[in-house]
């Protein structure tokens, strides 16, 4: 976890890290700050060398990304008012997934409760995939975060969401 996050991370912005096994969830501030799609899909496929991984962005709650990656590469992604991406989803969504129930919670709004509901079918917890479109960055200002967020800053940097089993030396002095 954190190579990718050392990797991924932005010097001089936080990366926001919640295990949830098998589940991470990361926010990255620079992916929401820059809006920047295909450094989104970047990351995902970065995260998705470690194990499944699903990315979720959403923009002033009116348009939002999301996809789906492993061993490398993009399986499946979905774009609905993005400028600059293609409208609707590319690529094929995995077999253990009901296209019906993914097609419902996409066409949800707002934005963020579709997200909820496409991580609820993936098996995640929903709020954790929409940490930081919440009160993320407002929490750690007050220094109320939950003790169960790890907060990856200069010396280690959408959302992304990765499976893999909680390994003891990621979770101690995370």
């Amino acid at each position: 976890m954190r190579a990718l996050a050392a990797k991924i991370r932005t010097p001089g912005l936080a990366l926001y890290v919640l295990p949830d096994p098998p589940w991470y969830s990361l926010y990255d501030e620079a992916l929401e700050a820059d809006e920047d799609t295909a450094r989104l899909w970047q990351e995902l496929t970065a995260a998705s060398r470690l194990g499944r991984a699903a990315a979720f962005a959403v923009y002033e709650d009116e348009a939002m990304c999301w996809g789906l990656a492993g061993d490398g590469r993009i399986l499946y992604r979905y774009c609905e008012g993005v400028e600059g991406e293609p409208e609707g989803a590319r690529g094929e969504l995995p077999a253990y997934l009901d296209a019906a129930a993914v097609a419902a919670a996409q066409a949800g709004e707002p934005k963020t409760a579709a997200v909820r509901a496409l991580a609820g079918i993936l098996g995640l917890f929903p709020d954790h995939a929409v940490v930081g479109f919440g009160d993320l960055l407002e929490l750690d200002e007050e220094s109320d975060l939950p003790a169960d967020v790890w907060v990856l800053e200069d010396d280690a940097g959408p959302e992304f969401v990765l499976e893999r089993p909680l390994l003891e030396e990621d979770h101690a002095g995370g």
